[in-house]
C-alpha cells in the first residue's frame, strides 16, 4: 500500500505492477507509467506534471476533469468513454483501445492517434489541436 497523500517529485513507474489501487492523493511532478498494470481506477486528486501512460492497462474509468500535462496513452485498454473536461496537454492515444466517440470539452494541444479506431462524434465543444489520424 502506498501512503496517502504521495507526492512524487520525478517520475514513478508501475508498469506491470499487481498494484490495484493507487492514493487518493497522488502528485506525480514527472511522468506516470501505469503500462500492463492492474489499476482499475484513477484517484479524483490525481496531478500529472508529464505523461499518463496506461496502455493494456485494466483501467475501466477515468474520473472528470482529469489534467494530463503530457501525453495520455489509453492504447489497448477496454474503456469504452472518456470523461467531460478531459485536458491532454500533448497527444492522446486510442489504438486497439474501445473509444468511440471523443467527449464533451475534451482538450487536446497535440495530436490524437487512433490506430485503427473509429471515432463516431467530435462534439463542437472539443479543441484539438494537432491532427487526428487514422
Amino acid at each position: 500500500m502506498l501512503p496517502d497523500p504521495l507526492v512524487i517529485k520525478g517520475n514513478l513507474n508501475l508498469e506491470n505492477s499487481q498494484i490495484r489501487q493507487l492514493p487518493n492523493t497522488l502528485t506525480v511532478n514527472g511522468n506516470l507509467n501505469l503500462a500492463y498494470s492492474d489499476i482499475e481506477y484513477l484517484p479524483a486528486q490525481l496531478h500529472i506534471g508529464g505523461y499518463l501512460n496506461l496502455a493494456h492497462s485494466k483501467i475501466a474509468a477515468i474520473s472528470e476533469g482529469l489534467q494530463v500535462q503530457g501525453d495520455l496513452s489509453l492504447m489497448g485498454t477496454q474503456l469504452t468513454k472518456l470523461p467531460s473536461h478531459l485536458y491532454v496537454g500533448g497527444d492522446l492515444y486510442l489504438a486497439n483501445s474501445s473509444i468511440t466517440e471523443l467527449p464533451e470539452y475534451l482538450v487536446v494541444k497535440g495530436n490524437i492517434y487512433l490506430g485503427g479506431v473509429t471515432i463516431t462524434y467530435i462534439p463542437d465543444q472539443a479543441q484539438i489541436d494537432g491532427t487526428i489520424f487514422q
